[in-house]
């Protein structure tokens, strides 16, 4: 790795990442930045959620703490951790809260207003004028194939 200098958080899952930065050449901004890309790049690769709702450092959970006001200047992280014993050779904490989610244009619709009827396979469908209650694991388009498999099942 490029050095011994290294930012550790955790993600909503409570996974714990450890990132390398250059201290000598990157702000604290810029520490933050590369983490949220990091976050996002990883959201979008297991879940697909990349647009980001939430995303803050609580500065006072940080260890070391760090002020409350590096994050508005570009002071470089070199300048935050010097002081530190065994410095660059540290690990640092940051308490990152990210929030992610799945973009709308990439969701699926699952209310449908016209439901074809299958005339041909014998199965009778009777809308309903009430509104059911969602179920996630349960699509309209689902009924046909549970009416297949259940006249499958209990021949007559």
């Amino acid at each position: 790795e490029f050095n011994s200098f290294h930012v550790i958080w955790k993600d909503q899952d409570n996974i714990t990442h450890k990132e390398p930065l250059n201290p000598y050449s990157i702000t604290f901004k810029q520490g933050i930045q590369h983490v949220q890309h990091n976050l996002q790049m990883r959201s979008h690769f297991n879940i697909g959620a990349d647009e980001l709702i939430l995303f803050e450092c609580e500065f006072d959970k940080c260890k070391p703490a760090i002020l409350s006001k590096v994050n508005d200047s570009g002071v470089l992280l070199y300048d935050i951790y010097k002081h530190l014993p065994h410095y660059p050779i540290i690990q640092v904490h940051w308490e990152i809260l990210g929030v992610l989610m799945v973009p709308y244009k990439r969701t699926i619709g699952i209310e449908r207003n016209h439901l074809s009827k299958s005339d041909d396979l014998g199965i009778e469908f009777i809308p309903s004028n009430q509104k059911t209650k969602f179920n996630p694991l349960l699509y309209e388009c689902d009924l046909h194939k549970l009416k297949i498999i259940n006249d499958t099942v209990h021949v007559k």
